[in-house]
């Protein structure tokens, strides 16, 4: 859902606490802010680390945590050239077939930050809700059926086309993140400082 005429961070804020409640980031922040840097300047086990300043890859976010978080509200400010990739896990599903989606509800994985590990899956329940999670860098396969979806998941992947989200300096944008999996665009010429702001909301 895209949200106009979000100027600031205190009207950020406020759409975070119209849909419920804003929850801490790992690192203690509320608002978090993102910008592209380079991979020797990154927390290791971060796609900054592994990506630097390119594109990164569809994932969800906290996706090291036993339920992640529920909602992912962003805002762009700077240099907006740059897209935000999504793709939901209905579609993705869809064009990749049973055979995959049998796989993914199989596979099982180990979810590995330096703080916490633990077993999940790919998908989880809440209440009577199917909800999903992947992260290529925090997840790690551990039977044949998540080595599988991770081979699959790493190729380019015909027929699926990532939806490019174009950022305008007033909008917020509020994604489902157990619905949907995000991406981030490849850098634009001469980029100059981009800042993703992002709360999550529970």
């Amino acid at each position: 859902m895209i949200v106009p005429g979000i100027t600031s961070q205190s009207r950020l804020l406020e759409v975070a606490w119209a849909i419920g409640r804003p929850k801490m980031s790992p690192a203690g922040e509320v608002i978090k802010l993102l910008t592209p840097r380079i991979a020797v300047e990154s927390r290791a086990r971060t796609l900054s680390a592994t990506y630097g300043r390119g594109p990164f890859p569809l994932h969800t976010d906290t996706a090291f945590w036993p339920v992640p978080c529920r909602y992912l509200i962003f805002r762009a400010t700077g240099d907006v050239r740059r897209p935000t990739t999504v793709l939901s896990f209905a579609e993705l599903l869809e064009n990749l077939g049973t055979k995959f989606r049998s796989l993914a509800e199989q596979s099982i994985w180990l979810a590995r930050t330096r703080e916490r590990a633990f077993y999940c899956s790919m998908t989880f329940r809440v209440g009577n809700e199917r909800c999903w999670r992947y992260d290529s860098q925090c997840m790690f396969p551990v039977n044949n059926a998540a080595s599988q979806v991770e081979q699959i998941l790493g190729r380019q992947i015909p027929g699926i086309e990532e939806t490019d989200l174009e950022w305008e300096d007033d909008i917020a944008v509020v994604m489902d993140n157990w619905k949907v999996l995000h991406g981030r665009g490849p850098m634009p010429l001469d980029e100059k400082q981009r800042i993703l702001e992002r709360i999550y909301v529970e």
